[in-house]
């Protein structure tokens, strides 16, 4: 596409309508991770079980999002967009009327089906249609829009389960879902003609029972440790899955996720700390309200508040950060993303939890995430060959949902493992927190360490190119 062309109002409100998709998905994401005590109590399920709500949909989520790129060969743009929103709807009307939780999960997953299509579809339609001078700019508007759901959804989720009850948390979405199937059905395009292409069955079936075995192991850890039946059969699902899809892949004229984009250091590496950093992020997504609720013994309402700063600030970093990117390049916000995201992650491993460390730390967290995350993707993606584009975008979205069903699996089970062997769940709660940080700060510096090299291959690309 010619560097010139300018984005006209369309395909902006385009981008726009399957952000507020993916919005809404997210928004009752974190609105119910506030929730978690409540749903505990009127769904009668403990804490390994109550975060499949988020997991579980996330991880499906994932599974579809692997089929991005043969979806975007096979289908329009808009019929990809129309089906998202349908089925997510349907989703939200379940858990309106549900008080069980095998029903709540069905509306939850319905609505990871339809995050599932509607995420990568929006870097798509970013990476098809906006020239490259202004990606960084669009991804971070894009970004914005999406990361005003986890600014709203913690305080949204808390107040509306406090003075309504959690079902009012679905109620309310539904107008703005409706408002966004309307707008994508007026402004989406299609550039790029489609072409029957044959789904790849078989890998998508090697991937799921990777993303499938890896959650399952981290989740059986938390009930009954490694070295049992069901563990074990998880964790060979994991490997299976993984080295199962690797040797099949390398052969497959058309795979679903080629496995040769990882060859590329630069990519690989960016594959690497984003699932790191996800991981690390929703680590304090479960965390923080867990611990305000069990430990301080503070309402929803306060647990989603004291998020709030910190997400809000994430969704205004992206779009100042995408622009720092088409102005400066990746190597300024993403030093001031790393060393934010550092300085959280250690605030929260040092110091007592209380309401006001909890606010700092969390939004130290999330203006480092709201500076380095985006960027990072299109840095990487841009680096890439125009082929390698969709599929790239495919990974990406993939990695930062699997990530975080496994950031939020992996808090759940170490909280659990604590509340299970101490002499009391408030006790319990505390140390099992306090290690999720420790590990947080273990993460955080090997993904900065690949952060960094990420930035030197860059600049050294940069000069290459300038040189010939």
């Amino acid at each position: 596409m010619p560097e010139e062309k300018t984005l006209s109002p369309k395909l902006i409100l385009s981008i726009l309508s399957i952000a507020l998709i993916a919005f809404t998905d997210i928004m009752l994401e974190t609105a119910l991770n506030v929730s978690f005590p409540v749903l505990m109590k009127e769904l009668h399920v403990d804490a390994a079980t109550v975060q499949w709500l988020t997991s579980g949909v996330i991880l499906l989520t994932s599974m579809v999002i692997i089929m991005s790129s043969w979806l975007k060969d096979r289908f329009h743009n808009r019929s990809q967009f129309m089906a998202a929103g349908i089925i997510s709807l349907v989703g939200i009307l379940i858990d309106a009327v549900s008080n069980q939780f095998p029903m709540v999960l069905l509306g939850r997953l319905l609505q990871g089906v339809g995050a599932g299509v509607g995420l990568p579809l929006m870097n798509n339609v970013i990476f098809e249609q906006v020239p490259a001078n202004r990606r960084g700019t669009m991804v971070g508007l894009a970004s914005l829009i999406v990361s005003f759901s986890p600014a709203l959804g913690p305080a949204f989720g808390g107040f509306l389960t406090d003075a309504f009850g959690w079902h009012m948390v679905f109620w309310v979405v539904i107008p703005l879902q409706l408002l966004a199937l309307g707008l994508g059905w007026a402004t989406i395009q299609q550039t790029v003609p489609t072409k029957k292409v044959r789904f790849d069955l078989i890998g998508w079936l090697l991937l799921s029972t990777f993303f499938i075995g890896g959650l399952i192991t981290i989740d059986r850890f938390s009930a009954d440790g490694l070295w049992n039946v069901p563990s074990m059969i998880a964790l060979a699902a994991f490997v299976f899955g993984l080295l199962g899809y690797y040797l099949y892949a390398r052969n497959e004229k058309e795979p679903l996720l080629s496995p040769s984009m990882f060859a590329k250091p630069m990519f690989r590496l960016s594959v690497f700390a984003a699932f790191i950093l996800q991981m690390v992020n929703l680590t304090f997504n479960y965390a923080i309200p867990m611990g305000l609720q069990l430990i301080l013994h503070q309402s929803s309402s306060v647990a989603g508040l004291v998020l709030f700063p910190g997400a809000l600030g994430l969704a205004f970093m992206a779009v100042i950060s995408g622009n720092l990117y088409d102005r400066f390049g990746v190597r300024l916000p993403n030093n001031i993303g790393l060393a934010l995201i550092t300085s959280g992650v250690l605030f929260m491993a040092v110091l007592p939890l209380t309401v006001l460390t909890a606010t700092v730390g969390f939004s130290l967290m999330q203006l480092g995430v709201g500076f380095w995350n985006g960027n990072n993707m299109t840095n990487a993606i841009s680096n890439m060959d125009r082929q390698y584009h969709n599929a790239g975008n495919s990974i990406f979205a993939a990695v930062n949902n699997y990530s975080a069903a496994v950031g939020i699996a992996l808090a759940a089970s170490i909280v659990s493992v604590f509340q299970n062997n101490a002499s009391s769940l408030s006790h319990g709660t505390a140390l099992g927190i306090r290690w999720t940080y420790i590990m947080d700060l273990i993460l955080t510096i090997i993904a900065a360490a690949m952060s960094l090299r990420i930035m030197k291959m860059t600049d050294a690309l940069k000069t290459e190119k300038e040189e010939a």
